[in-house]
């Protein structure tokens, strides 16, 4: 068929061999999107008469014009498509090894599936079939996702639900249909859908506040629900996803603005960590309060988020990084991910803070040499401290299976840490507690502590996350070591109560 790279050629080649024009196009179809190409009177019905929001695949929207061509047109067209896409065919093997098949039907609706479902009084693996799409929508096919410990007290909890859904707020998968309106990825491509939406255009992100993006936990369409269900069950039970996003089935349908494209071949299972609990921890160094070089940084909890926080601490060069939590195991893993110090909580009782702040007195106490009152007293207890704390225990939801913390609400935790931060110094709360916390109105007002909120620890996902992918790369960030244990999705619910039992730092569970 002479050289790929002279489309020109090849055209007058296709062309004098008489090369039927539907066996051209399904050439071209299967090169470009990996499925069989479907001429318009075989789909069902025409573009035109398609619902409104209802999920498109790239053919079917890139055949919408009615312009007629002429034999030779298409065959040149499908020449140059065929001498752009060899390099895809040399790499095809690995694509699929790492991505796998695009989905080969003409629709997403009906598609049937599984997914960890809470409904009811119950947690379960139902069947679920998709329902229609908004066309800003992404159909993502879950290769690994990790339970976080938010999610615990909702999907365990025996409650009766009011409305079934899949829990979790963020998963991993490969792009394999894309709305009409979807502009930032494709199809094939490996993403990490994140917790917290960027848009790029709303208020908070334009002022440099992608953390707070308008887009998260809400769709743009007025008078509707923020998401609608994206499933039923087979009793024709509607299925939403938690956040918008869900993770813990087969199948997410989520907004693009929380769709990161990944170009990496990094495994699924440590990608799927930078979705949430891994990229929040190191983020609350990075993206927000910047760990200075030589610095003392002190972290409340070293689950997964906390040892994220305690990485940065790492990473960005900190002096000594004084990790805390009750739990044995996690102490003594958190001194291998790069913490310089580890101390128990409960055995160090109401000395905690005033321990942190010996711990990070300094050199010497001559203040006209740089150095920090050793005093106990006044403004020397005030200059006394950390100079970066994250707040990352959180409330306990559950009672677990290992040490408790001292004070389920973390209430305690969350003053200790702001106890813990030095005079001009920064403390994230990324922890949680539902209860009020209350602090000294002096010490608020005049010590210069600033209070950092803890969403998603200030991450900018578009910009941050092909970062943290790159650190993984060059073994900086070890987001392997923090799999401590794998699940499928048969065994999803132990996933989440091992999780809440808090037996393990982070689960994975694999999709086949």
């Amino acid at each position: 068929m002479g050289d790929i790279n002279r489309p020109a050629q090849l055209a007058s080649d296709l062309e004098a061999i008489d090369l039927d024009i539907h066996d051209l196009m399904h050439i071209r179809s299967f090169l470009d999107h990996n499925r069989p190409y479907v001429p318009r009177y075989d789909r069902g019905v025409s573009l035109g008469d398609a619902p409104r929001g209802a999920m498109e695949t790239p053919m079917t929207y890139e055949h919408k014009s009615k312009r007629r061509l002429s034999r030779r047109q298409i065959l040149r067209s499908g020449a140059a498509a065929l001498g752009g896409t060899g390099a895809l065919l040399a790499g095809a093997t690995s694509a699929a090894q790492n991505q796998g098949p695009a989905v080969l039907t003409g629709t997403q609706i009906g598609r049937t599936f599984r997914g960890l479902v809470r409904h009811d009084t119950t947690l379960d693996v139902q069947e679920l079939r998709l329902l229609p799409s908004d066309p800003r929508q992404v159909v993502i096919r879950s290769l690994a996702v990790a339970p976080c410990y938010t999610i615990v007290r909702g999907a365990l909890g025996t409650n009766p639900i009011q409305r079934a859904e899949v829990p979790n707020h963020c998963g991993f998968g490969v792009v394999e249909a894309v709305g009409a309106m979807v502009k930032r990825v494709q199809v094939g491509d490996r993403v990490v859908v994140a917790g917290t939406a960027q848009c790029g255009q709303c208020y908070q992100c334009l002022q440099g506040r992608p953390d707070y993006c308008q887009f998260t936990f809400f769709s743009n369409a007025p008078g509707v629900e923020a998401f609608p269900p994206f499933a039923e069950m087979r009793d024709g039970t509607r299925v939403y996803a938690q956040a918008g996003i869900g993770g813990m089935s087969e199948i997410m349908t989520a907004f693009e603005e929380y769709c990161v494209p990944v170009f990496s071949d990094l495994p699924a299972a440590e990608l799927t960590l930078l979705g949430d609990q891994l990229s929040s921890g190191f983020a609350a160094g990075h993206a927000d309060m910047h760990f200075q070089p030589g610095s003392d940084v002190a972290v409340f909890g070293a689950g997964a988020v906390g040892l994220g926080a305690i990485q940065a601490g790492r990473v960005m060069g900190a002096g000594q990084v004084i990790a805390i939590d009750p739990i044995k195991y996690r102490r003594e893993f958190a001194l291998k991910m790069g913490a310089t110090i580890a101390l128990d909580p409960v055995a160090e009782g109401d000395g905690l803070v005033e321990r942190v702040r010996e711990l990070c007195r300094g050199a010497n106490d001559r203040r006209f040499a740089g150095g920090v009152s050793w005093g106990r007293a006044g403004n020397a207890s005030m200059a006394r401290g950390a100079d970066f704390v994250v707040e990352a225990a959180g409330l306990q939801a559950f009672p677990p299976k290992v040490e408790a913390q001292p004070d389920p609400t973390n209430v305690k935790t969350v003053q200790q840490a702001w106890d813990s931060t030095r005079m001009g110094g920064h403390v994230m709360l990324m922890g949680l507690t539902v209860q009020p916390v209350s602090f000294p109105g002096a010490a608020l007002a005049l010590l210069g502590r600033t209070i950092h909120p803890g969403q998603q620890g200030g991450l900018h996902v578009m910009r941050d996350i092909p970062r943290y992918v790159k650190l993984i790369e060059k073994g900086k960030v070890d987001a392997k070591s923090m799999i401590t244990k794998r699940y499928t999705l048969e065994n999803s619910r132990q996933a989440v109560q091992d999780t809440a039992d808090r037996t393990i730092i982070t689960g994975v569970i694999d999709f086949a």
